[in-house]
């Protein structure tokens, strides 16, 4: 694989996580809603957008009686709302709850809809995933070329970062907008919005619905560029890195929450690639997550509103405790 190949890949990666960290921001930098079901939403997009555009198969071990052989671009829309119905379900469940409550609620539903994929396999095909899934646009490069892979992936991260680009500017604008505003009061102290006459539970519910539906787009456009999906790609760790991104960008801010991405993607990805023949090649994948670590605790020590957090949100929270 060629450097030019490995960066337009690690692109694709990254933008797709900058779309779950999109949705991660609109959830605690926005609302101040502790969730741990960003891997669930993935896996729900991933999987119906799956199940949509391939044909029911045999497979080894399982046979998947279901498959409707859709065009992606109806995969891919439909996988991105039924996800923000799923987050709205979710959160219908647990909205009122708070902290550390909430946290444990929105986790466990995300194993169970986990658990659900890796057991219905007359639907999901079970532990040995779904292979064959169809790309966008492939047809337009001819695949069985060499040469042209790295040009199919560079249009694919074209489409990847214009969608990026276009979830940035309508969270963005939506943040600023009155119900934003009504969000961000929420984040700093429920019961002053609520004293006004808001819906919180409303306002609530909608922020987790949008927030979800970009994670399900996040996970469509991954099943689609990787082929082939199998359960053990949704476990909770994918959570905690989107986690890692916000909190080192800056909750409250999509600029950082993508900035972020972008440094945890590079840490992830880049050092799968080094040679095997480097000193402790074989403790990679825990000198992976020691690096995360310490940047979120330099970042937290040195500015714990993140590197491009909203400072306005950490005076006001200084501010409660104070009180």
């Amino acid at each position: 694989m060629s450097y030019a190949t490995l960066l337009v890949t690690v692109g694709i990666i990254a933008g797709i996580y900058a779309l779950l960290a999109i949705g991660m921001n609109m959830h605690w930098g926005d609302t101040g809603l502790l969730n741990f079901a960003h891997a669930g939403f993935f896996a729900v997009g991933a999987y119906t957008t799956t199940i949509l555009t391939t044909p029911a198969a045999d497979g080894l071990l399982a046979e998947r009686t279901i498959g409707f052989d859709l065009p992606i671009v109806a995969g891919i829309v439909v996988a991105t709302v039924l996800a923000a119905v799923v987050g709205v379900v979710i959160a219908l469940t647990s909205i009122r709850l708070e902290g550390d409550y909430l946290a444990m609620v929105t986790l466990s539903a995300a194993e169970i809809v986990r658990l659900l994929i890796t057991n219905e396999s007359w639907l999901t095909s079970g532990a040995q995933g779904i292979k064959n899934i169809p790309r966008p646009a492939s047809g337009a490069f001819p695949l069985d070329l060499g040469a042209f892979v790295a040009g199919y992936d560079l249009f694919y991260l074209v489409l990847v970062l214009g969608l990026v680009g276009g979830s940035y500017a309508f969270f963005e604008r939506l943040s600023a907008s009155p119900f934003g505003r009504v969000l961000h009061a929420i984040r700093e102290d429920e019961a002053v919005p609520r004293a006004l006459g808001k819906r919180t539970p409303l306002f609530k519910l909608k922020s987790f619905g949008l927030g979800a539906g970009i994670a399900g787009l996040a996970g469509a456009l991954w099943a689609h560029f990787f082929f082939a999906i199998t359960p053990t790609m949704f476990l909770p760790s994918l959570t905690f890195s989107v986690w890692a991104a916000v909190i080192i960008g800056g909750a409250g801010s999509y600029v950082g929450a993508i900035l972020g991405t972008v440094f945890i993607v590079g840490i992830r990805q880049v050092t799968r690639f080094l040679p095997s023949d480097i000193p402790l090649s074989a403790e990679l994948p825990f000198i992976r997550l020691m690096l995360i670590g310490a940047a979120l605790i330099l970042v937290l020590y040195y500015r714990p509103q993140g590197l491009l957090g909203d400072e306005e949100r950490m005076a006001a929270g200084q501010s409660l405790e104070g009180e």
